[in-house]
C-alpha cells in the first residue's frame, strides 16, 4: 500500500471554502484508490476543536490526523527559552525570507514535528499545500526517497500584491525558489500551469478540481425557489466584490428576483433586503444548486479557479461573473459564463438569461460540457492515476 504524508493547514471538516473543497477532493481520491494517508494540519489555522477533530476522523478521509502547533506551549519559561526560543531564532535567521516577499509560515517547532513524522514512517509521497510551508521539505534528510509534491492552490504573490511593503519582483522570485524544492508541482488551473511550466518545464502537473456529477434530477425551471444563487466566503476579495454587487448591480435588478446567499459572506451583506435569503452555513449545497436558475460570482480581484463556478457548472447553471470569475478555466468562451465588469451589463446578463430561454439553454449546455470535459471526478481520477503512475516509473512528461 502506497503511503502519503499530506499537509494542509485548514480543517477539511469545515467544508466552507474552495481550498477546503480542493483538499477534500484529494483526500477522497486517495481513499478511493486505497492509499494510506497521514494528514497533518495546523491548530490555529484549522480551527480545531475536539468536536471538529472527531468529525474529520469519523469521515475516514485519512488513516490518521495530526494537528501541529506553531510553537510549543509555554509552561516553564526556562525550558521554553532554551528548548525552543533560541532554536527558533536561529532557524528564522537561516530561512532568510527576503523583505517584500510572501510570508513564510514554517517555524522551527513545526519543522521538528514534521521531521518526527518522517522519521517514524517511510512515505512514497509527501504533499505540501501552499508555498508558505515549502521549507518543511527543503534539505530534509528524513524524506528517504519520497516524491515531494507542492499543491500550489494559487499564485500566492498575486494574493499579496496589495499589501504594504510588497515587492512583486522579490515575491515572485522567492515563490518560484520555494517551488524548486519539490520534485513535482501540482496546479489547479491552466493559468498557473502555463506560468510555472515556463520555469519548471518537466515538473508541473495540472490536477484540476474533481467534482462528482450530481446524481439528483434537477426540477423544472418554473419550480425552482431561487433566481440567483451566491456562494462565498468572507475573504478580502469576496468582501470587496460583494460590496460592488449589492451597491452597483443589485439596484438595477428586478426587485421580484429571489436571491439566496450562502457562506461566511452573509454577515457582511446588506440588511433588510426583502428578496435576499441568507444562509450562513449549509452542510450540503446540492439542494440549493438544484433549486437555483443562475449562479453569480462577482469577483473583482483574486486568482485561481473559482470552485463555486465549477460547482454551478456541474448543476448546469449558467454563471454571471466578472472577468476574474473565469480565471483558470480551460475554455474562456464556451463555458456557460456571461462575463463583464460593468454593473449595467452584469444586471442585463442576468435579465437576458431569465427572459431568453434559448440563450439560457445554450449557456446551461456549455456550462455542463465545460464541467464534464475538465472537472468531472471520474475523468480527473484517471488523469491523476496517470500522473502518479508516471511518477512511480520516473517518467517526465
Amino acid at each position: 500500500m502506497k503511503k502519503v504524508l499530506y499537509f494542509f493547514p485548514l480543517n477539511p471538516a469545515d467544508r466552507n471554502s474552495g481550498s477546503i473543497s480542493r483538499a477534500l477532493s484529494l483526500l477522497q481520491y486517495f481513499r478511493d484508490r486505497g492509499y494510506h494517508v497521514d494528514f497533518i494540519s495546523k491548530e490555529h489555522w484549522g480551527n480545531y476543536t475536539p468536536e471538529s477533530k472527531a468529525s474529520f476522523e469519523n469521515a475516514r478521509l485519512a488513516n490518521s490526523l495530526h494537528v501541529f502547533r506553531r510553537k510549543p506551549v509555554k509552561t516553564n519559561p526556562l525550558t521554553y527559552f532554551f528548548g525552543y526560543k533560541i532554536g527558533h531564532l536561529l532557524y528564522e535567521r537561516q530561512l532568510k525570507t527576503p523583505k517584500g516577499s510572501i510570508p513564510n509560515h514554517t517555524t522551527w517547532h513545526l519543522r521538528r514535528q514534521f521531521d518526527a513524522m518522517l522519521q517514524r514512517t517511510r512515505y512514497d509521497y509527501v504533499i505540501i499545500s501552499y508555498a508558505y510551508w515549502a521549507h518543511l521539505v527543503k534539505d530534509n534528510p528524513f524524506l528517504a526517497g519520497a516524491t515531494t509534491i507542492i499543491d500550489t492552490h494559487d499564485l500566492l504573490s498575486a494574493q499579496h500584491q496589495n499589501e504594504e511593503g510588497f515587492d512583486r519582483s522579490v515575491a515572485i522570485g522567492d515563490e518560484l525558489y520555494r517551488l524548486s524544492f519539490f520534485d513535482r508541482i501540482w496546479t489547479i488551473s491552466v493559468d498557473e500551469t502555463y506560468l510555472f511550466s515556463q520555469f519548471f518545464p518537466d515538473r508541473v502537473d495540472l490536477v484540476p478540481m474533481m467534482i462528482k456529477a450530481p446524481d439528483i434530477e434537477l426540477p423544472p425551471m418554473q419550480q425552482r425557489r431561487y433566481d440567483l444563487l451566491y456562494v462565498a466566503t468572507d475573504n478580502p476579495h469576496n468582501l470587496r466584490s460583494a460590496s460592488w454587487f449589492f451597491t452597483e448591480v443589485y439596484p438595477k435588478l428586478d426587485k421580484n428576483l429571489r436571491i439566496c446567499a450562502i457562506g461566511t459572506i452573509v454577515p457582511h451583506l446588506p440588511e433588510d433586503l426583502p428578496n435576499l435569503e441568507k444562509i450562513s452555513f449549509a452542510p450540503d449545497l446540492r439542494d440549493y444548486y438544484s433549486q437555483a436558475k443562475i449562479a453569480i460570482c462577482p469577483m473583482l480581484s483574486g486568482t485561481g479557479v473559482k470552485i463555486k463556478v465549477v460547482e454551478a457548472m456541474a448543476y448546469q447553471l449558467p454563471v454571471v461573473c466578472n472577468e476574474r470569475g473565469i480565471d483558470g478555466l480551460p475554455d474562456k468562451t464556451r463555458n456557460g459564463c456571461s462575463v463583464t465588469n460593468d454593473p449595467v451589463a452584469f444586471a442585463d446578463a442576468i435579465a437576458t438569461l431569465l427572459n431568453d430561454n434559448n440563450f439560457y439553454q445554450q449557456q446551461s449546455r456549455w456550462a455542463f460540457e465545460c464541467f464534464k470535459n475538465n472537472f468531472e471526478r471520474a475523468a480527473v481520477y484517471q488523469k491523476l492515476d496517470n500522473i502518479l503512475e508516471n511518477i512511480a516509473h520516473g517518467k517526465s512528461y
